[in-house]
């Protein structure tokens, strides 16, 4: 059966299930909705007010119905059920993504607004708390500055509307002592006047042994509405997250050492993932990590005329981290111990950002042109207590201690680190209709990123002061052609820039080097059959980085910007709704990814190798029936995820995987009941590596899930 699913998954991937789930059994016609994806409009692809169908690129949209249908219970979850999106859980870089051949390529958005540095943001929020994700593939510096090489992830909360009172509750428990609580309301106040408001809890014990979480979420919205010209929407969204001895990982070993070796992991370390750790946690007794994060937003939008609309944006955010644990797992053959690290790390975050543009949409020269024009700035304060030490524990019976005290004895890194980040930002888009049928669109963004970073040495009492300035310009230009209404054919060519590393983590030697650019072309189709709710959408890109960090081959002790890497490859994602009560999704990505350039310590060359944590294969299918004859919906889904390699030498490769899932609701009068399996197979697999190239992430064994949502 895997290898007639591989033959067909060569073609098929990771699709947002289109279908929507059922209101509660008072209207079960709309369980199986048409697909109307590409009728929608974005954020993350833009400020001109295109639909997807008229932007010439992949936009995927993830709703919250999606994210019920198909289980979806947290920002990592829901960035995987994005077709070609590959998302892990490390623990210091939660949210991690690889998309179209990159690693970590990826800008993340917040109701559409981004941060320098966009994934030290990112925590593993519950998906309770969004009405939907945005997903665009391919360089997206144009819309959202520097660090976008593979695209951008918008993450966008619900919101007050003025269409009626509304809400819907959920809870759910399952295995690992896994349970869920939430509640949403929106509730007009006459007719100009809404407010909403959304809760969430969640805990867990975890698969892993002594790694019990919980999560707490809480926003409240203000929707002021006194005429058709003007709305303002105010918001605050508060997150917390506390993790007991949170999981970092499990560290392959030697097959001679391994009590249970399984295939997980090949390659030509010699290096296997083996079954008897499992569940052994390897950080200290008393380690944590968890966060509480504020954002606050306004937003204002007025036209000024019936073509032209002024838009501000203005965004507050706070968030304080700090995490003490074992990281870094990795085997030594000559002790045949785990040599872990000892990491404390805080991170005191404040961000503000203020962006302001002019939208027009009217006729010149009697051609529809659609023309926005703005500026933003920003500015972060962080600092971050930094400290990094080293242990060692026996691989099956660890002795795991507790966390040493703060001093240079038990820490050999000891930093106190200040980085300030100043960044102002000009850019237009433009999209014109030649014809009826022929749209072109084009977009251009400067920035001036300006950073100041202190790093004191807290054991000496010395201090390092450095900054660096960039002003990089990034472009787009496109085309859409509408071969019938419903049929678009199009292409852009994209230009993107990227910090050698995170903007807020650059060290003095990096500091010195200029952003990495990046550019991309990309062909495709998109179309759908009227009044049917089939979707296709599939493209062809090329995707290439220069100027990333190498070595000289005649003298590797000198570091340049001299390397490049490139991926190549095509999706294709389809919703078909076989029947009214049968409905299909499923999408595929292929992906060729290489380094063309890049020679490391000691003069190895890389060239041919493939990046980390990318996998040249993915495939999800998503199949949803709700027979009418009966107050029933079953949802089947499949996942394939292809190998992917944990360092750039290629010697230690995490293999294949495939999981299933299934669930089965029973559509009461009283609301919805779901049993839900996931995992069915408990089949045994690494999702993700990160820190040592010897460690890896174990996915979660099978599990069952009984929950209950009401609308109302």
């Amino acid at each position: 059966m895997k290898a007639s699913f591989l033959a067909i998954a060569a073609c098929l991937v990771a699709s947002p299930a289109l279908a929507q789930v059922a209101d509660n059994s008072t209207d079960r016609d709309t369980i199986l909705v048409t697909g109307q994806q590409l009728e929608q409009q974005t954020e993350v692809s833009g400020r001109l007010g295109l639909s997807i169908r008229e932007t010439p690129a992949v936009v995927d949209i993830v709703t919250q119905q999606d994210f019920q249908l198909q289980g979806v219970r947290n920002a990592i979850e829901a960035m995987n059920a994005a077709p070609g999106v590959a998302s892990g859980n490390l623990p210091g870089s939660i949210g991690a993504v690889s998309m179209r051949g990159f690693q970590r390529a990826v800008n993340y958005l917040y109701d559409g607004v981004r941060m320098a540095n966009s994934d030290v943001g990112v925590r593993n929020w519950d998906a309770w708390s969004f009405e939907r994700i945005e997903v665009i593939k391919g360089p997206a510096s144009v819309t959202s500055g520097e660090g976008a090489l593979a695209g951008a992830i918008n993450f966008v909360p619900r919101r007050p509307t003025l269409d009626g009172p509304s809400g819907e509750m959920l809870a759910s428990y399952g295995s690992f002592d896994t349970a869920r609580l939430a509640a949403d309301v929106n509730l007009p106040l006459g007719k100009t006047l809404a407010v909403r408001g959304d809760v969430s809890f969640s805990r867990s014990s975890g698969w892993i042994d002594d790694a019990d979480s919980r999560t707490f979420a809480a926003t409240g919205s203000l929707l002021f509405k006194p005429s058709d010209r003007f709305s303002l929407v105010v918001s605050v969204d508060h997150f917390e997250d506390r993790f007991e001895t949170a999981y970092y990982g499990t560290p392959v070993v030697a097959r001679s050492v391994a009590r249970d070796p399984s295939s997980a992991v090949s390659g030509s370390s010699g290096l296997v993932l083996d079954k008897a750790m499992r569940r052994t946690n390897f950080d200290y007794t008393d380690g944590k990590d968890g966060s509480n994060t504020t954002w606050l937003r306004a937003r204002a939008d007025y036209a000024l005329s019936d073509t032209l609309t002024i838009v501000s944006d203005t965004s507050y955010y706070d968030s304080f981290r700090d995490y003490k644990d074992a990281d870094e797992y990795s085997f030594n053959a000559t002790t045949g111990r785990i040599d872990r690290g000892a990491t404390y790390i805080s991170h005191d975050h404040q961000y503000w950002n203020q962006r302001l543009h002019l939208a027009f949409d009217g006729r010149i020269a009697g051609l529809r042109n659609r023309f926005t024009i703005g500026a933003e700035f920003g500015h972060t304060d962080f600092f971050t207590v930094r400290r990094f030490g080293a242990s060692s524990v026996d691989p099956f019976n660890p002795v795991r201690g507790i966390f040493p005290a703060d001093t240079p004895a038990n820490f050999s890194t000891r930093q106190d680190v200040t980085a300030k980040v100043d960044a102002l930002a000009i850019f237009a888009e433009d999209a014109l209709n030649l014809t009826d049928q022929w749209l072109v669109v084009g977009g251009i963004r400067y920035d001036d990123v300006k950073l100041d970073r202190s790093v004191r040495n807290a054991t000496s009492g010395a201090v390092q002061t450095y900054g660096q300035t960039y002003h990089p310009i990034s472009w787009r230009a496109g085309t859409v052609y509408s071969v019938t209404p419903r049929t678009q054919l199009f292409a852009q060519y994209t230009r993107a820039v990227t910090p050698v590393s995170g903007l807020l983590f650059l060290s003095a030697a990096n500091a010195k080097f200029e952003l990495t650019t990046g550019y991309s072309y990309e062909g495709g189709i998109k179309t759908s059959l009227s009044g049917t709710g089939v979707e296709l959408t599939a493209s062809a890109f090329y995707i290439r980085q220069d100027d990333i960090l190498t070595r000289d081959p005649t003298n590797p002790a000198v570091v340049f910007q001299g390397g490049a890497q490139r991926s190549r490859g095509a999706e294709i994602s389809l919703n078909l709704p076989v029947t009214p009560e049968l409905n299909v999704t499923a999408s595929g990505t292929l992906l060729d990814a290489e380094y063309l350039e890049l020679i490391e310590a000691g003069g190895v060359n890389r060239a041919g190798n493939r990046p980390q944590n990318v996998p040249e294969r993915l495939a999800d299918l998503v199949v949803t029936w709700s027979p009418k004859a009966l107050p029933i919906t079953l949802v089947g889904s499949m996942r394939h995820n292809g190998d992917f390699y944990t360092e750039t030498a290629n010697v230690t490769k995490v293999n294949a995987f495939t999981t299933f899932d299934a669930a089965v609701s029973w559509n009461a009068s009283f609301g919805t009941l779901t049993l839900r399996g996931r995992n069915l197979t408990d089949e045994f697999y690494a999702d993700w590596s990160g820190y040592a190239s010897g460690l890896v992430f174990i996915g979660a064994p099978r599990s069952v899930e009984l929950s209950f949502t009401r609308k109302f």
